[in-house]
């Protein structure tokens, strides 16, 4: 019952809820909408039409619209209900009524009865206007409220007047608040449409499922957003494609230059990393220090002067070696003189070894005579001795002085090579020191020749002291000495020189790799600097469309900007959408079962619902499982008959109603969309049952018999009825108030107050088949509703007499049902059947039906004892378990 916008203002406040973090450009895109829904909802998703409108309003607002929450007058609080029920409504000029009318609404039930294009319609958008503050149906034809609620015979309108009682009873206007009120209506166009949701395809479903709520408006509205608005827009960068294509020429050259920072920070890095590893600590600006170059000369120019000079020499002269050469031949010298005494002494022994040799010589050429009178060795004529053997007896005892010639051989052989050792010395040593027999100085004249004798022991002649000093050889000597010093002197230079190589050495390598690396980074320069010069000569010739690709990307990062807002908008408006079934049927799943079943009360009980499960989501489907088999669930769509669909629409929103506790709710010819079967089950659902018995119910309908049994099945007190007829001429719709009830027992009550005895009768009659058939469904409740009825033939419905009899014998037979309204039907039904004793009541209500002419006169008393009983069967509740 509420407008699109209204729906769509819930929307808004939806996208602000706090926990929502929606981007502040959708928020702009809602208010937007919202700023201009009138003549955005004026338009459709055919040809783009409504993208085309919406692309030009936000070039022209979306920047300038504030993101922030709107205040949003037109939709109420909620905050609970004001009233409890409706009391007085004036109205006109409004729509159908041209002159003011008032109605009194102060009673539980108010009808409303009148034929099609009597009024029914315009006092239920009275309602509508004074409850939520518009009306549907000029919306949805989009026709301007004024225009629409005007009385075309007046041109005007006057906003219905509408108030209600408060807890005190206190009379109070009531306020707009579509929130609060929305529920309280139920249509009759509203359950034809979800009668029709079966034969829909899936896709309109929830577009009926929205109009079962009354919110096909807000739904229809969503549908008309087209998918995408990209065609409306300027996305594609035409100018930027042919600067880009124009850039592929210098596209080296932009790489080039947009890596220059890096690149300067690569020779950098490098740079750093290089004097580190040189030396610990050092900076790449050290480094290039002590390279050093031409013109500022560092450490590695000072190096190579000095390494430049000529490096001193070693003499390799150790004193040392020297008087080890002196006293390896004095010794060998000393050993010889020696052993030569030794042999000295033995000479004899040494003429006799070299006989005795000789004669050993010989034994190969003579073994068997002597080698010196040829005398045989063996036989008659041989020698005294052997020579051979006596020569090996002497040799034998001349073994120790074979072994000291060995020895005395071996120390000549020692001295001479002493005596080399010593002589290579001195030769070396004069060639160090430069020494000649022509030198200056004797002991170098000594050094170069110092009179070689092999065989003898020449050096002692070096021995001898030379006058006024000492002698040569220790004069060799001692210069030994100094230039070993020199040399430990000279060794220590020599060993700080290789140090100074390492470092030139090291040094220079650097210089190369500096070198190198000044190179790279001047070419890395220079091609960037080139690459900047052909930039900026780019860039002055394609200034102007430089230029234009800056306006062009400013316009589609607008453009992308309202893309992004459009998408994320119709996706969260959709989301929206969708959640709204879940909402609007979240806890009416068992109450909507429940008025469903009682709706359906005469079927039979495996069809009725044993369990309803309501969608949650815009896609979601309606299931349900029957009693007959609870386990399975189905499409209630597909397994429903279309009665059974509106009996289900119905039935979820008035569950809807119940749910929020409304205080009223208004029918606007809802009645005239469910079948004749199952009215009968909605009338008693609805005033017959406690569920609404503090709620206050308005209906409109035409059909005359559906009024008729509401009142004859409701105490007088608690409805008001109205009867609208159509105009007499003067265009306004004739209000009929205080007509005859059809009530049955209140029409019986005026006629025996007016004495009208036989006027009486016949509602009474009425009056006990309706009560007959209340009894027997009573009955029913408690599985007592199988009772035995006599019929005259075949085909014959049961007589009503018939019909009570049954009633009483089953109630009288059931020992063991107990109920307080047992005992009162019983004897109610006695008396009006004469048991045990006959009485006038059945022959009164058998002839007061029919005509007889010249008639007895019907006693008064016995009519009205009729028309009490009548009554009083009528009180009794009735009440299930």
């Amino acid at each position: 019952m509420a407008s699109a916008e209204h729906d769509y203002q819930h929307f808004i406040q939806w996208l602000h809820r706090p926990d929502g973090e929606v981007p502040e450009d959708v928020r702009r895109f809602g208010r937007l909408v919202l700023d201009n829904f009138s003549s955005v909802s004026a338009t459709t998703r055919n040809r783009s039409q409504r993208s085309v409108y919406l692309v030009d309003l936000v070039r022209q607002q979306f920047t300038a619209i504030d993101p922030g929450q709107p205040q949003l007058n037109s939709i109420a609080t909620g905050a609970g209900w004001g009233w409890q029920s409706l009391s007085h409504l004036s109205l006109g000029p409004f729509r159908g009524f041209r002159n003011t009318e008032e109605f009194d609404l102060t009673r539980r039930i108010v009808l409303f009865y009148g034929p099609n294009g009597s009024g029914k319609t315009s006092l239920c958008e009275a309602l509508e206007f004074a409850l939520l503050g518009a009306v549907d149906e000029g919306a949805q034809k989009r026709i301007d409220a004024a225009q629409y609620l005007r009385n075309i015979h007046e041109g005007r309108f006057i906003p219905p007047q509408l108030t209600a009682l408060n807890a005190q009873g206190q009379r109070v206007v009531v306020q707009v608040d579509a929130d609060a009120y929305r529920f309280c209506f139920i249509e009759k166009n509203r359950i034809d449409s979800f009668s029709r949701i079966a034969a829909k395809p899936a896709g309109q479903k929830t577009e009926l499922i929205a109009a079962l709520f009354g919110m096909d408006d807000f739904n229809e509205f969503v549908s008309q957003f087209n998918e995408s608005i990209d065609a409306q827009l300027s996305l594609l960068p035409e100018q930027g494609q042919e600067l880009t294509r124009r850039r592929q020429a210098i596209a080296h050259d932009t790489e080039l230059l947009a890596g220059e920072a890096v690149s300067i920070a690569a020779f950098d890095q490098v740079e750093r990393e290089y004097a580190e590893a040189f030396q610990s600590g050092w900076t790449y600006a050290q480094l290039q220090q002590a390279v050093g170059s031409t013109e500022v000369p560092g450490r590695l120019q000072a190096l190579r002067e000095i390494l430049n000079k000529p490096a001193p020499s070693l003499y390799g002269i150790r004193q040392q070696d020297f008087l080890s050469a002196f006293c390896a031949a004095d010794e060998a010298h000393e050993l010889v003189e020696v052993l030569a005494g030794q042999l000295a002494l033995q000479q004899d022994g040494t003429a006799y070894q070299e006989l005795y040799t000789s004669v050993l010589g010989l034994q190969d050429l003579s073994p068997d005579h002597c080698p010196a009178c040829e005398t045989a060795i063996v036989g008659e004529q041989h020698v005294h001795a052997n020579p051979f053997v006596k020569a090996v007896q002497g040799l034998e005892h001349l073994r120790a002085l074979t072994q000291l010639k060995q020895r005395h051989q071996a120390a000549v052989d020692q001295r001479r090579i002493a005596s080399d050792k010593l002589q290579a010395f001195f030769a070396n040593f004069s060639q160090r020191v430069g020494a000649t027999v022509d030198s200056e100085h004797e002991v170098f004249r000594y050094l170069a020749n110092p009179s070689v004798q092999p065989g003898t022991a020449w050096w002692k002649v070096g021995y001898t002291p030379v006058a006024g000093g000492a002698s040569l050889s220790q004069q060799a000597v001692n210069y030994a000495l100094q230039l070993e010093e020199t040399d430990a002197a000279t060794q220590q230079n020599l060993e700080q020189r290789a140090q100074l190589i390492a470092e030139r050495d090291r040094l220079s390598e650097a210089h190369i790799v500096l070198t190198q690396h000044v190179t790279r980074r001047q070419h890395a320069c220079a091609a960037i600097a080139e690459a900047r010069q052909r930039i900026n000569a780019f860039e002055l010739q394609n200034a102007a469309l430089i230029e234009a690709v800056a306006e062009e990307e400013a316009r589609i990062a607008a453009e992308t900007r309202i893309q992004v807002a459009y998408n994320e908008f119709l996706s969260l408006l959709r989301h929206y959408r969708s959640g709204l079934p879940g909402t609007l049927m979240a806890g009416l799943n068992n109450l909507a079962m429940e008025l469903y079943n009682e709706f359906n009360v005469r079927d039979v009980a495996v069809d009725k619902l044993a369990a309803l499960h309501l969608p949650v989501t815009g896609d979601g489907r309606i299931e349900l499982s029957f009693i007959g088999s609870p386990q399975v669930r189905v499409d209630a769509l597909q397994v429903l008959s279309e009665g059974h669909v509106r009996c289900l629409g119905l039935a979820i929103l008035l569950a809807k109603a119940s749910h929020i506790q409304a205080p009223t709710v208004i029918f606007d010819d809802a009645i005239n969309a469910i079948d004749h079967e199952h009215k009968q089950g909605i009338r008693e659902a609805l005033f017959q049952n406690e569920r609404f018995a503090n709620t206050q119910i308005l209906v409109t309908c035409h059909s005359n018999e559906f009024i008729k049994d509401i009142q004859n099945n409701v105490d007088r007190a608690q409805w008001v009825s109205y009867t609208f007829r159509h105009h007499s001429g003067d265009h306004h719709p004739r209000v009929l108030r205080d007509l005859p009830p059809q009530a049955y027992l209140i029409i019986a009550r005026a006629a025996v107050n007016r004495g009208d005895h036989r006027g009486a009768l016949q509602p009474c009659r009425q009056a006990l088949e309706m009560l007959a058939n209340k009894i027997w469904r009573w009955l029913g409740h408690f599985d007592l509703g199988v009772i035995s009825v006599q019929l005259g033939g075949v085909g014959d419905q049961p007589s009503l007499r018939n019909l009570c009899e049954g009633l009483r014998v089953r109630l009288n037979g059931a020992r063991t049902f107990e109920h307080g309204d047992k005992q009162p039907l019983l004897d109610a039904l006695a008396l009006i059947l004469g048991i045990p004793e006959q009485t006038m009541l059945w022959q009164y209500l058998n002839k007061g039906t029919h005509e007889e002419q010249d008639r007895e006169d019907f006693d008064e008393g016995v009519v009205e004892q009729l028309v009490a009983l009548m009554e009083g069967m009528n009180t009794l509740g009735l009440r299930k378990r």
